[in-house]
């Protein structure tokens, strides 16, 4: 094929669908390699297709920081809700004296529908806590739920205000079956001004009722003074179908009306919904995917496909659940260790209208089932031509994992996720990014990968954990991320330094992914920049510049370190073709990022200099 220096990218103006899938390149050192799964502690302490890169039509601010950087095991839990008035509320976990984490729990910040409130430094909990949860409670007020260790036990802290955004907290308790511990709550909130408070933990530090960690039920409507429902386990998940329920193994949906959901499960083996449509008094299970090793019984096993247990669920208008979760393959050696494959990607989509899934759909060497099945939603996206990914940071999860899916008034599905970004690394491994996809009709197509941050501020940044708001105030979508400068955890993981980690928070247009503003968009709307050539170079290299309209063109070139080392401002140009020369001139070896703006467009592609 003949070679061509005008290799143009098209930024952001293309919908691709799924059939559009295409393979990046992963080497085979990383592609074939299997890791031993490291199983969460019980210890509660918590010690094809271009990507769409439409122009950037969001508004994002930091609203808070932290140090301790892991937000969640698998399934993250409602930590935003942005209300009718235009306030929003959210929470993350946060903790800054690093090695005993003493100070940690729940970061709190408030947006008055003006502006932010200081990042905190203090946590909101009088104990050091862990597994936050946000939900709207009572008329106008807000609830915090967390866990936290009462020798000998561990339990829930609730702490609730009449009036969010101001006043006192107040703290009430949650204790489990006697003896017992509880933890990792997961917490939903409906019915007369969200009073109804439901929740979800697990048992920990022995087994109960035949299994290594059960799931528990409780309910209150009185704002926890008593509880109507408590200890409620179910014989549908239990060690019949489960060895244990994993840790943030579990996640709500928001509520419709009296109709509440919640999936569970999605590892090795099987994967439910549970619904019950009288508030939580009865309940029914609907399996989504059937494992042929749930419960394990010891043994070697094939490589097979399953689920990374990151996991969220959503109510449509009907009453329907539909489901998204990462995809992993896993298989069991003959003493029964538990291997997995970092390298497997896919965020994998069902509703109730689908068959269940099994480990034949759920391919441990293929998307192309879920593909033709309408299930696959998210994957590892080439940006801008570049499809390699060189390492990635250890979450123990997939490269498309902690999805969060929402539905709006008109049944419009979103869905965010956190990916390992092709094309933007640290020399050593790549980033995550937090990527969207949507559909207009229930699930039936999907509008095309949107990632969120291509802006030159994410260049170095590991972007995580997004929760995304249930409610749509002002056609927006609201979420927020962690990120820092590394790919991996500090916490847990060890991958590197202490940094501090930003909260961001993001909104957008639901049109950003639907992709209803800007349906005439064509080639002309945007400014094409060629791949710089050669590639490496030693003295010099260029690139081609195609502008579409009169524009002001400057380009930015950074380090590694995502220092400026170089800035060249070239006026106001007319629109045309344009040849920039790049001299090494004093510039080192190594990896840069070049950024060509135009107007509001921004290019950036990545260019080596070699001696």
């Amino acid at each position: 094929m003949k070679r061509t220096l005008l290799f143009l990218i098209l930024v952001g103006i293309v919908s691709y669908s799924i059939a559009q899938y295409k393979v990046i390149k992963v080497p085979a050192h990383l592609r074939n390699k299997a890791e031993k799964v490291l199983e969460k502690t019980p210890d509660p302490t918590g010690s094809v297709s271009q990507v769409n890169i439409i122009g950037q039509k969001y508004n994002e601010e930091t609203v808070g920081e932290t140090i301790y950087d892991l937000q969640t095991y698998n399934a993250l839990q409602k930590r935003i809700y942005a209300y009718p008035d235009g306030t929003i509320g959210l929470t993350w976990i946060m903790g800054f004296e690093t090695g005993t984490w003493s100070d940690r729990g729940t970061g709190y910040n408030y947006f008055d529908s003006q502006q932010w409130d200081q990042y905190p430094t203090t946590r909101l909990e009088s104990e050091n806590t862990f597994g936050t949860n946000y939900a709207p409670y009572g008329e106008n007020g807000e609830l915090v739920v967390s866990h936290f260790f009462d020798d000998p036990l561990w339990k829930l802290m609730l702490i609730k205000r009449e009036q969010k955004g101001e006043g006192n907290w107040e703290e009430s308790y949650l204790s489990g079956p006697d003896d017992v511990s509880i933890a990792w709550p997961a917490v939903i909130t409906n019915g007369p001004d969200n009073t109804n408070i439901h929740v979800l933990v697990v048992t920990v530090g022995g087994e109960y009722m035949g299994q290594a960690s059960a799931l528990l039920y409780y309910r209150t409507s009185d704002g926890g003074q008593t509880w109507d429902i408590e200890h409620c386990f179910f014989d549908e998940l239990g060690p019949d179908y489960f060895d244990g329920i994993p840790i943030d193994g579990y996640s709500w949906a928001a509520p419709k009306g009296d109709t509440i959901a919640f999936s569970v499960g999605f590892k090795t083996q099987d994967g439910y919904i549970m619904k019950s449509f009288d508030n939580g008094d009865t309940w029914q299970k609907i399996i989504v995917y059937d494992s042929p090793y749930s419960p394990y019984q010891g043994g070697p096993t094939p490589t097979y496909g399953a689920g990374d247990i990151t996991q969220s669920v959503a109510l449509d208008s009907q009453g329907k659940a539909h489901l998204v979760f990462g995809r992993m393959k896993y298989y069991y050696n003959n003493l029964g260790t538990l291997y997995y494959f970092p390298a497997t990607e896919g965020v994998i989509y069902w509703n109730e209208d689908m068959a269940p899934l099994d480990t034949t759909i759920i391919s441990s060497y293929t998307l192309d089932y879920l593909i033709n099945n309408g299930n696959l939603v998210g994957w590892v996206t080439p940006n801008n031509g570049d499809s390699t990914l060189i390492g990635w940071g250890n979450y123990y999860v997939s490269l498309t994992s902690y999805p969060q899916i929402n539905i709006d008034e008109q049944d419009r599905i979103f869905v965010l996720y956190s990916g390992v970004a092709a094309g933007y690394d640290n020399a050593e491994k790549n980033y995550r990014h937090i990527f969207g996809n949507s559909s207009n009709d229930g699930g039936l197509t999907w509008n095309g990968i949107k990632d969120f941050n291509t802006d030159i501020n994410y260049l170095y940044s590991e972007c995580m954990y997004s929760a995304m708001s249930p409610t749509f105030i002002n056609n927006k979508i609201h979420f927020f991320f962690e990120c820092d400068p590394f790919p991996g955890l500090h916490v847990w993981t060890n991958e590197h330094i202490a940094v501090n980690n930003n909260i961001v928070y993001m909104s957008t247009d639901i049109s950003f992914l639907t992709g209803t503003e800007y349906p005439a968009l064509t080639l002309q709307d945007f400014t094409e920049v060629s791949q710089n050539y050669p590639n490496p170079f030693n003295e010099k290299t260029y690139l081609i510049v195609k502008l579409h309209k009169k524009s002001h063109l400057h380009l930015l070139i950074l380090n590694t370190m995502g220092q400026n080392v170089r800035n060249k401002d070239y006026g106001l140009k007319e629109s045309g073709k344009f040849i920039i020369e790049i001299n090494r001139n004093n510039l080192p070896e190594g990896l840069y990022f070049y950024v060509i703006s135009s107007g509001e467009d921004k290019n950036t592609g990545k260019m080596i200099i070699q001696y």
